[in-house]
């Protein structure tokens, strides 16, 4: 067994990542993956000198980052689809069953809980009694509706052999909890409402930028659960009337005359570029567990219009002066705040809630 080289008898508990790589591929920095950024955030505000993690990462995309960290091993655990539905189908069981020492094994923590149930069942070549513990980035329900699968029951079936599996909000546990529902008895829903808790995503700091007057900030992915289509026809229209803004977004694909593209080649130059963002909206209308690009906007000072409902009220507080509940409601409050009828909230007391060393208090990792 290799698995374990490097980590010596210095170390108390030896963890076991069970990754959970979604932006990875042709033109993707895995360095800029939400699980990779998520474990960074960890490492960096948790006292885990004494503790050594091991994490897999797929054939010909290192996520070079987790070097600098002296307790971090990276195993490369062959190839795997670059396409998240297929990912998580695709269990590398040759991997864990010749690559992991599951006798030296302390927590196993399981970011991709439909790999979980096929890992454990290879430790018959070993020793049981490890901690199980999960993170659940992503689930395959209709409310988010990006992808046409249905991995729910194994996300589902995997969450409870966990101890605690966190998710990013309170409102998706309900949503889960109801959802399985449609599957599973009582008993297993009272057994989830136990296992399933929220463990909130944070932010590093708070700074701000130098901000352009009337840019419209967009920062999230082109899926439909986060309302891209709509808010760009509302936008359309809305540059019909009046030419004097421009929107600002992380969407390679955009041909408008009103668009700027905020892609970078690093996370400080993306943060930087979003900074200058006179304000920011979030048009998700039917899912959103969190949203991390929100909270890279409001940890530099870009406030956002947000819809009522969801996972917001958990992030921002439920007496955030910029909620909607329509469409309408939505474009009127822009183009208020786009007219000076609004005045520019300080975000600053959300993100110092919000901040990782806060955060982390509730995950039972460690």
């Amino acid at each position: 067994m290799e698995f374990w080289k490097g980590s010596d008898s210095k170390y108390d508990k030896r963890v076991l990542i069970i990754p959970n790589y979604t932006y990875f591929g042709k033109n993707k920095d895995i360095n800029s993956d939400s699980f990779v950024l998520v474990m960074k955030s960890f490492l960096n505000n948790t006292e885990n000198e004494h503790y050594h993690f091991t994490i897999p990462y797929p054939d010909g995309y290192i996520p070079a980052d987790f070097i600098k960290y002296p307790n971090v091993t990276l195993v490369n655990m062959g190839k795997i689809s670059t396409f998240p539905p297929v990912m998580r189908t695709q269990f590398p069981s040759n991997f864990f069953k010749s690559k992991v020492d599951w006798d030296s094994t302390d927590i196993v923590w399981s970011h991709l809980p439909e790999w979980t149930n096929q890992a454990l069942i290879l430790r018959r070549y070993s020793k049981m009694g490890q901690r199980i513990i999960g993170y659940c980035h992503w689930w395959e329900i209709p409310e988010n509706g990006g992808y046409q699968y249905n991995s729910f029951t194994a996300n589902v079936t995997g969450m409870l052999q966990m101890e605690e599996c966190g998710v990013n909000s309170d409102w998706v546990k309900r949503m889960v909890i109801k959802r399985a529902g449609d599957y599973f008895n009582q008993n297993v829903l009272d057994k989830l409402d136990k296992i399933i808790q929220p463990w909130y995503l944070g932010t590093e700091s708070f700074t701000t930028g130098t901000v352009e007057p009337k840019t419209i900030l967009f920062n999230h992915r082109a899926n439909p659960y986060t309302g891209a289509e709509w808010f760009f026809k509302e936008i359309d229209k809305l540059w019909k009337i009046r030419q004097d803004f421009k929107v600002l977004t992380s969407i390679s694909d955009v041909d408008r005359p009103y668009v700027q593209s905020i892609r970078a080649i690093d996370r400080n130059q993306y943060l930087k570029n979003v900074a200058s963002a006179d304000i920011g909206v979030g048009c998700f209308r039917t899912y959103s567990a969190w949203s991390m690009s929100a909270t890279d906007g409001l940890s530099v000072g870009v406030p956002y219009i947000l819809p009522r409902g969801l996972c917001y009220e958990e992030m921002v507080g439920d007496d955030y002066p910029l909620f909607y509940d329509t469409k309408k409601e939505f474009v009127k409050i822009l183009v208020d705040y786009l007219d000076g009828k609004i005045e520019r909230p300080n975000t600053k007391k959300i993100t110092e809630r919000l901040y990782w060393k806060n955060s982390l208090k509730n995950w039972k990792v460690l």
